[in-house]
C-alpha cells in the first residue's frame, strides 16, 4: 500500500524560507480545508462542477491567501479568478497562489511593497525524460545531459517549477502569455554538483520580451526541498 505524503504541519514551513519578512505566506494541507466553509460567495462559482479535489485545493489557496492578508494586517477579501484564470487579488493586494494535491500555498503583499509575486509546489521527483522536450529550452537539456541521473531528472523539475513561479510573478505585469521555451533556468552552481541542495537560488532569463521585459532581463528566485516537496518562488519589488 502506497503511504500518503506527510501533512504540512509535519514539515518546517517551505514558503517562508523563499520570501523576505515584508512578504506573507501561509501554507496548509488541502485535506484540512472545508470548502464549504472557507470559500466567499464569489469565488463559488469558479468550481461550481469541479470534483471535490479540486474544490479543496483552490479552497486551500483562497484560505492561505487570506491568512496572508490578516497577516498583513490588511481585511481579508475575495480572491476571483479574473478572465485569463489568474487569481485576482483585492485592491492594494499583490498575491500568488499555489497548490498540489496535498499541498497548497500563498504569498501576499501590499502592492505599494512588491510589484509581484510568483510561487510553485511540486512533488520532489524527477522530471520525465520525455518531457524535456517541451520544459527545456535546447541549452538547458544540453547542460543537464553533463550531469548523471537522478540529478539530471531532479534538476529538471527544479527548471520546470522555477518556470513556473517566474511565469506567474511576470504575467502580473505583463499579461503576456507564452510557454517553457520563452526563458532559460541558470544554475550557476550546477555543473561539478554530484546531488540537488536543499535550498538555493536561481535566475530566470527571459527569452523574449514580454510587456515591461525585455529579452535579457532576469528574475531571481529562491527553492527549497523538504519532505517530498520543491517549492520556488520569485518576488520583484518596484523600479526605484
Amino acid at each position: 500500500m502506497t503511504s500518503l505524503p506527510p501533512t504540512v504541519s509535519a514539515i518546517p514551513a517551505l514558503a517562508r524560507r523563499l520570501f523576505d519578512a515584508d512578504v506573507a505566506v501561509a501554507e496548509v494541507d488541502p485535506r484540512e480545508i472545508d470548502p464549504e466553509h472557507v470559500l466567499l460567495p464569489a469565488e463559488r462559482d469558479a468550481v461550481e462542477r469541479a470534483i471535490d479535489t479540486r474544490r479543496m485545493q483552490y479552497a486551500a489557496g483562497r484560505h492561505c491567501a487570506r491568512e496572508g492578508m490578516r497577516a498583513l494586517g490588511l481585511t481579508p477579501g475575495p480572491v476571483t479568478p479574473d478572465s485569463d484564470r489568474a487569481p485576482r487579488f483585492p485592491p492594494g493586494v499583490v498575491g500568488t497562489i499555489t497548490h498540489t494535491q496535498w499541498w497548497a500555498a500563498a504569498a501576499v503583499a501590499r502592492d505599494t511593497q512588491r510589484a509581484a509575486l510568483g510561487v510553485d509546489v511540486e512533488p520532489d521527483t524527477v522530471l520525465k525524460a520525455s518531457l524535456f522536450g517541451s520544459v527545456l529550452t535546447p541549452g538547458e537539456i544540453a547542460l543537464l545531459e553533463q550531469v548523471d541521473e537522478p540529478l539530471r531528472g531532479l534538476v529538471g523539475k527544479l527548471v520546470f517549477s522555477a518556470k513556473e513561479c517566474a511565469y506567474k510573478a511576470q504575467y502580473t505585469l505583463s499579461r503576456t502569455f507564452y510557454g517553457f521555451h520563452g526563458m532559460r533556468v541558470e544554475l550557476p552552481w550546477l555543473l561539478g554538483a554530484t546531488a540537488l541542495p536543499d535550498e538555493g537560488e536561481f535566475r530566470a532569463v527571459f527569452l523574449r520580451d514580454a510587456g515591461p521585459f525585455v529579452t535579457g532581463d532576469a528574475l531571481h528566485g529562491r527553492y527549497v526541498r523538504a519532505g517530498g516537496y520543491l517549492m520556488t518562488g520569485v518576488e520583484l519589488r518596484h523600479a526605484p
